[in-house]
């Protein structure tokens, strides 16, 4: 990136679209002097040199107003531990479908609004990411993961939205019940394609009485309780009707900005 963006005076956004970004350095760096107005930072199909985040987007004079970076279809595997020191607290961040191994303790911090780390090779959920304070929708979709974590002691209050379809999630611990009773109503799990949601559909059509993971205290009773009464319970919470698993406006971008027919999104 030349330096020449440093005149971009009135600059609102950046769009990386299908590209690879070969140098981004500390001469080129989106900043708040330069460019006080810049609200999103977008990042869609590109490879970053080594899958490492740019020096251009580490600034510590960072845009005050950017409180939307998003990452989707990219190689980045990690984030530097500094970035609460750098970026906006309060945000919507994603970084979907690149090649996060695990969540790195630093997004934690940073305490988003909007999370979603979907399409990632990640084989465990932290369980602090559900106790993020002022967390709205967070999105661990079509990831390795095999269950939610065991130890939440404090969910969310404000969290309303929970994508983890395409997950081999099969069961819900006892600390969701928390999410479905609590004050601002239930939170909406999208389930789609999950062990879950198939035993859903056996109960539903009446091929089977229960689901497939026995009953345990320690799982939610509002979740795992098939019984008639329940069921409005669980459809009041659980979709399962198939839907993306990454909440980035991909088709939208794809649909107007690729020149020809774009990769199929490769699944971990």
């Amino acid at each position: 990136m030349p330096e020449s963006i440093a005149g971009f005076l009135t600059l609102r956004g950046i769009k990386v679209y299908n590209s690879t970004i070969f140098d981004w350095g500390e001469s080129a760096a989106i900043t708040n002097t330069n460019h006080p107005e810049m609200a999103s930072l977008y990042v869609i199909r590109t490879n970053m040199t080594n899958g490492l985040l740019p020096a251009g987007f580490q600034s510590l004079d960072f845009p005050h107003n950017m409180h939307d970076i998003d990452f989707c279809v990219t190689n980045l595997h990690t984030l530097p531990d500094d970035l609460d020191s750098k970026w906006p607290h309060n945000s919507v961040i994603m970084i979907e479908f690149s090649q996060l191994l695990i969540i790195p303790p630093v997004i934690l911090r940073l305490e988003p609004i909007y999370l979603s780390v979907s399409g990632n090779p990640i084989t465990e959920i932290p369980p602090e990411i559900f106790e993020i304070p002022g967390l709205l929708i967070l999105g661990i979709g079509a990831t390795n993961i095999n269950e939610l974590p065991r130890d939440v002691t404090l969910p969310s209050s404000t969290l309303s939205v929970v994508q983890l379809g395409e997950t081999n999630i099969s069961f819900f611990w006892s600390w969701m019940d928390q999410l479905i009773e609590g004050p601002m109503g239930p939170v909406l799990l999208w389930a789609s394609d999950s062990p879950y949601c198939t035993d859903l559909y056996k109960i539903q059509k009446g091929t089977a009485d229960t689901f497939s993971v026995p009953m345990s205290p320690e799982y939610s009773s509002c979740l795992m309780n098939s019984s008639e009464t329940n069921m409005e319970v669980i459809t009041n919470t659980v979709i399962c009707i198939k839907s993306d698993p990454h909440l980035y406006f991909l088709t939208i971008d794809d649909f107007n900005l690729a020149i020809s027919t774009p990769q199929a999104l490769v699944r971990p």
